[in-house]
């Protein structure tokens, strides 16, 4: 029983490295920091102590979790001050703003405002914890609330029609609501010319616009959030490839080859990547590994067979493809905003937007790979299951003021080799989960 309680104690205090032996000392190993979960040597139990630990030490509180310290907090001294602020705000318009006989676009802004401002300080007290303790608690909070208020503001352009749609948009800026001009980037492919080398940078200084700055500091976000440089560049090469098919809807995605992949993936993107790598290396924070998940041990379990290991394996794999097309398909809806409700990508709506998807993607991919790798976790969460409803009523917006767009046939050539990628896909799993 002492050497039992002893274990216990070291196991409770300890950090487990990659070898999955309990060691004392700093919760990472020296930059390296990849959680892997391929341990075929460990046994089940073994297993299962070795992600308690990681996870608990990560001091990651689930959906239903909250900071103890920061609700006491809020319970007796912020909640008290915003209140009394919230409310001195509220008498000054009440009783010394009169109202307009008519809203004009200046009172809208105005009224939009306060609705913002009271609804967040009323709802970030009860909104739920984030699974970062850095910067502070609140801001996680205040991250879901604006997701909540980013819904309602699609919901209610959802409800009416294209027209009224674009020209509700006016109350936030007068310049939308109007049609936009479309730029195509695949009119001169001509990269190199032997006798005129120098027309090179002549050619990228050229093409040189919002994209580039879109490309290399999203992707910084994306690698900050993802923590992977395996699923980061697969999105990067997945992206190009949906511009290459999508692009007799989008004109923006008629680039030439040389823009797709030596701008965009080799430049831009890796770029982006590798400072968000080593942002997170610099920072000694912890690293994921996404391909690892379908390779962990089979959980302790009576109805545990090979075949049972084999489909639940394979279950975990099409997760992993299905949160990598869920990115993309996030992705692209800013095009197809773009398109159907004619805000440019460079307008400040689709900034905030981004902002909004980038950090709020590291919570979402945090609490996705939890409940993919702790065997502790049973829930996603409720910022998963928000993400998931602002992607569901963006697609429900672009279907239901697009449809000439979208009714728009793909080329038989892509429908065709879309067929034949799905097919190798699934043909790889099936091997690679039940025959080899």
């Amino acid at each position: 029983m002492g050497d039992e309680f002893n274990s216990t104690e070291v196991h409770r205090t300890g950090v487990c490295d990659q070898s999955g032996q309990v060691r004392d000392g700093p919760r990472r190993a020296a930059r390296s920091g990849s959680v892997t979960s391929d341990d075929h040597g460990m046994l089940p139990f073994e297993f299962l102590l070795k992600k308690k630990l990681e996870w608990n030490s990560d001091r990651v509180e689930d959906g239903s979790g909250r900071t103890t310290s920061f609700r006491e907090g809020l319970i007796r001294v912020k909640s008290c001050v915003s209140v009394a602020v919230l409310a001195c705000v509220l008498i000054y318009f009440a009783l010394f703003v009169e109202a307009s006989s008519t809203i004009d676009k200046h009172d809208a802004k105005r009224y939009i405002a306060i609705f913002v401002t009271v609804f967040l300080v009323s709802a970030v007290p009860f909104a739920p914890d984030g699974p970062f303790k850095w910067p502070h608690p609140v801001f996680w909070r205040l991250l879901f609330c604006l997701s909540v208020l980013y819904q309602l503001g699609l919901t209610l352009l959802l409800l009416q029609t294209v027209d009224q749609s674009r020209q509700s948009l006016k109350y936030l800026d007068e310049s939308l609501g109007e049609p936009l001009s479309r730029k195509s980037y695949g009119e001169n492919c001509t990269f190199w010319d032997p006798e005129h080398p120098e027309r090179v940078l002549k050619k990228l200084w050229a093409e040189c616009d919002i994209y580039w700055a879109s490309h290399t500091l999203g992707f910084y976000f994306n690698a900050l959030a993802l923590r992977d440089y395996w699923l980061a560049h697969v999105l990067s090469v997945m992206f190009e490839l949906v511009e290459y098919s999508l692009e007799h809807h989008i004109p923006e995605f008629q680039e030439c080859w040389w823009d797709h992949w030596i701008l965009d993936v080799v430049l831009c993107n890796s770029l982006g990547i590798w400072c968000g790598m080593k942002t997170l290396e610099y920072l000694d924070m912890r690293l994921y590994n996404w391909r690892s998940l379908w390779n962990v041990p089979v959980y302790p379990s009576k109805r545990t067979s090979d075949t049972w290991s084999r489909i639940w394996r394979f279950k975990r794999c099409l997760c992993v493809f299905a949160f990598i097309a869920s990115l993309l398909i996030m992705e692209l809806n800013a095009f197809y905003l773009k398109a159907v409700l004619w805000i440019p990508i460079s307008h400040w709506l689709q900034t905030l937007r981004l902002v909004l998807y980038l950090v709020g993607g590291a919570v979402v991919s945090r609490r996705v790979y939890r409940y993919m790798d702790d065997p502790n976790c049973e829930h996603l969460a409720y910022e998963t299951w928000m993400a998931c409803l602002l992607v569901i009523t963006e697609i429900l917006i672009i279907v239901r003021f697009g449809p000439d767009l979208l009714q728009i046939p793909l080329p038989d050539h892509v429908l065709r080799c879309w067929i034949v990628g799905f097919v190798c896909l699934m043909s790889w799993a099936v091997w690679r989960f039940f025959i080899s």
